[in-house]
């Protein structure tokens, strides 16, 4: 009950401070509510995908980070050396997330990004980026696909995840086109709750390095 409570005030104390886009494309930050962190860590699984994947020392962008769920969750994984690029457009998005992550005692290792739709702000080479559930929102899909391809770092991997109920089979085969186009090549499809995903590296780099979406030592 306590708990609840303050998760209620600092709902109230965002929305003060709100100054939300209108726009009718992008999910606003209390529609993010309704998914709680609980339900997604049940149902995406996120220790499932993201261990082989994801490793202490390295750095990574969770790309339309939302309330920073996969923020944490990566900024456990990349360990005290590492970094996670949290980006996204809505600067309600970011509170959330920062204050998420003080309370998990992580916000040392997450640099927060307020991109906008033309310009990610990836001034960082990345090991790993991930977008989840993003993509349908964007604009400009290639524009998108190649500021990642061109963050990536010599061994960097992307995972590109939608869902399922909002983008049908054929919507996320483009979107995956898309990708292709700007330079990203497929790697595999790893089970992620909810989502149709794919992991791609850049277009030059060998698919012998990675097996089951996995890098080899």
């Amino acid at each position: 009950m306590q708990q609840d409570r303050k998760i209620a005030r600092e709902i109230k104390t965002i929305a003060k401070e709100s100054k939300a886009c209108e726009k009718p494309h992008v999910t606003k930050w209390w529609h993010l509510l309704m998914y709680p962190d609980w339900l997604r860590r049940i149902q995406q699984k996120p220790a499932r995908f993201l261990d082989s994947l994801v490793k202490p020392g390295m750095t990574a962008a969770d790309i339309g980070c939302g309330l920073g769920f996969y923020t944490v969750e990566l900024a456990k994984m990349v360990g005290e050396n590492g970094l996670v690029l949290a980006v996204d457009m809505q600067p309600e998005m970011l509170k959330y997330t920062e204050r998420k992550a003080k309370r998990a005692g992580l916000l040392k290792r997450i640099r927060l990004i307020q991109c906008d739709e033309s310009d990610l702000h990836l001034d960082e080479s990345l090991d790993f980026a991930m977008s989840m559930w993003v993509v349908h929102e964007v604009r400009s899909r290639p524009a998108f696909f190649g500021q990642i391809r061109e963050a990536l770092g010599p061994k960097g991997i992307y995972l590109l995840a939608e869902p399922i109920l909002h983008v049908s089979r054929a919507s996320y085969e483009s979107i995956c086109s898309d990708a292709e186009g700007a330079g990203l090549a497929k790697i595999s499809q790893p089970k992620v709750g909810l989502s149709y995903a794919t992991i791609f590296s850049v277009t030059d780099r060998s698919d012998s390095d990675f097996a089951d979406g996995r890098k080899q030592s």
